[in-house]
């Protein structure tokens, strides 16, 4: 199945005018990496797929979408390091690099594999490319560049071919009947649908599976530390809760945020802030897309597999429970409209920390000091932004975030955290190495 962009979309094209000489620098800038990483967020961004069959086109969501920015990313770090040979490639493929264009081969690969996951209606990609290759000599050695982006963009489209992308799913997840623990779809009525349960089974990029580092069963619900929880959402996560703080809904709203802008922003902030090169910059992208795209995949396994309640269930169905110590509210809503896919474990918690894990990877510290973009009001793009010193710190609002916007219990975002975490040290221990 092929994803459609809109035609209206407009790329990112500030970024990737080059001077003809920085191909031949030692230390080659990043402005052509940043570029076409932007461009590929605003045409996943704009991107509809049908799926399942027989739906209306939808854009793709969050995970889903990390997952084309991990295609694309993937070939041009391939690329890059074939030409480079800084660090270990993901996969190997055979090609002339010999005086090749890193530039060319950084805005090949991107393009080759954008517009074959995606398409290119409207002819935009083409002419963002068409402006990235103007800018650079027009000799042999922007060629020679230019063959090795499209050979290691082939190569990866390659190797994805049978990957389980879309896989039809038989299992009518969320569908009920409504049973004490059990997930089922939250209203409104427009998200009566499974959100891609094909990615908790698909071929993960590094993990051997995505059951590798399955989380532990949620907690039981006549258990204290389930009864902990879930007063706690209700009075925090509540719409109308009375406890809540101003502040603590910002930070609930920061990280509503749509985290396909939001995951590639920060790692476009922190190559800038840390100057690097390009071919730091393509490790530190291919990265930062990848390893939190596998911590999803293993959340969405972990998701699927136990079937958690969500808090608007859970709270309005509190009396089939079993739990005398929780008590119902029919009428009780969350923060913001809650996702169309199991509770447990938070899908952000496992993302973002392997999100943050990557960064400390890259920059050799667990004091990141990232600046991190986030939305405000209930809204989903990038107005404001926060910094934060450390991974632990990172950790911790996040936690609170996704309890006080109603969507998650504590020990739920924790658990996806513990993933993440693991996914993302397991993975960074085996790739993106240096040659030496």
């Amino acid at each position: 199945m092929r994803v459609r962009i809109v035609a209206a979309v407009v790329l990112v094209a500030s970024l990737s005018a080059v001077a003809p000489s920085s191909a031949r620098t030692e230390r080659p800038p990043a402005a052509v990496a940043l570029a076409w990483n932007a461009n590929a967020v605003a045409a996943v961004r704009a991107a509809s797929v049908i799926d399942p069959p027989g739906t209306a086109a939808r854009p793709l969501y969050q995970t889903e979408g990390l997952l084309y920015m991990s295609y694309v990313q993937a070939a041009v770090y391939d690329a890059a390091m074939k030409i480079g040979h800084r660090y270990v490639p993901y996969h190997r493929f055979s090609a002339a690099a010999g005086n090749a264009s890193l530039q060319a081969a950084v805005i090949a690969a991107a393009y080759n594999t954008l517009v074959f996951y995606l398409g290119d209606p409207g002819g935009t990609l083409a002419a963002e490319y068409a402006a990235s290759i103007a800018a650079l000599p027009d000799d042999r050695t922007t060629a020679r560049g230019i063959a090795v982006g499209q050979a290691a963009a082939a190569d990866i489209e390659a190797l994805r071919a049978d990957d389980g992308r879309n896989a039809p799913v038989s299992t009518p997840f969320g569908a009920g009947p409504l049973q004490p623990g059990l997930w089922v779809w939250a209203p409104p009525p427009s998200l009566q649908i499974a959100q891609t349960p094909w990615m908790a089974v698909m071929h993960p990029f590094m993990l051997e599976s995505t059951s590798q580092f399955r989380a532990p069963a949620p907690p039981a619900l006549t258990s204290a530390l389930y009864t902990r929880d879930f007063n706690e959402t209700k009075a925090y996560g509540s719409a109308a809760s009375a406890v809540r703080t101003a502040a603590q809904t910002a930070i609930a709203y920061f990280w509503n945020a749509n985290a396909i802008n939001q995951l590639n922003q920060t790692l476009q902030n922190v190559a800038i802030q840390h100057n690097m090169d390009l071919l730091d910059t393509v490790r530190l992208l291919a990265a930062g897309n990848m390893v939190p795209t596998d911590a999803g995949m293993a959340c969405f396994d972990s998701k699927y597999t136990y079937q958690f309640w969500r808090p608007i269930t859970a709270i309005r169905d509190a009396g089939i429970d079993g739990n005398p110590a929780t008590t119902a509210d029919p009428a009780w809503t969350p923060l913001l409209t809650t996702p169309n896919h199991p509770e447990y474990p938070s899908q952000h918690g496992c993302v973002t920390s392997a999100l943050a894990q990557v960064l400390a990877n890259a920059l050799n510290t667990s004091r990141i000091n990232a600046t991190i973009p986030g939305a405000q009001g209930g809204a989903t793009t990038l107005t404001t932004s926060q910094t934060f010193a450390t991974v632990r710190g990172l950790y911790a609002q996040l936690v609170n975030a996704r309890v006080w916007i109603g969507f998650h219990y504590r020990n739920s975002v924790v658990a996806g955290e513990n993933l993440g975490t693991a996914v993302a040290k397991w993975e960074l221990q085996r790739y993106f190495l240096p040659t030496r």
